[in-house]
């Protein structure tokens, strides 16, 4: 058996450390935020800006906006770690209004999500405003106006 001689031509570099984060390449990245996106999306759940109700009632559809609530973050925490701060930022914003897409129950004058979902929702927000304060590509962007209208809403009294 004789050696085989390497060709450069064919391997390609595909990761690569930068400190704390990772450089992926990007057709790959693509790929692999594709396929989180499409596992988030495959639970049935309410749209990002309509927020119209799921099938599903009560603590179904509590658990499923948990879920892909969830899965967003899990994006946004890849995304940040390969170095998109701006996706990251959209996707923590989509997590955050995810989770308050179950079930709403009676508090009297108003209905609100489950108390889990809220407190999940807060600690979104938090990440959020973090996020939005320490990386100077999102200081020209505005707060999403829906985010801030369910911050108001929900309010810390209900916490």
């Amino acid at each position: 058996m004789g050696n085989s001689r390497f060709s450069r031509r064919g391997y390609r570099l595909v990761a690569r450390l930068h400190g704390d984060r990772l450089w992926l390449a990007s057709d790959l990245r693509r790929m692999f935020v594709a396929e989180m996106v499409s596992r988030a999306g495959s639970l049935s759940g309410c749209s990002i800006r309509a927020h119209a109700r799921v099938s599903a009632t009560g603590v179904e559809a509590d658990q499923r906006a948990f879920a892909r609530s969830v899965d967003f973050e899990r994006l946004a925490a890849f995304q940040l770690f390969v170095g998109h701060p701006v996706a990251a930022y959209g996707s923590l914003c989509r997590a955050a209004l995810e989770a308050l897409c179950g079930e709403e129950y009676d508090h009297g004058d108003m209905s609100l999500p489950a108390r889990f979902l809220r407190i999940r929702f807060y600690h979104l927000w938090d990440r959020i405003l973090a996020l939005w304060a320490s990386e100077p590509l999102l200081r020209d962007t505005a707060i999403d106006r829906q985010l801030l209208r369910e911050a108001r809403r929900l309010g810390e009294e209900w916490l």
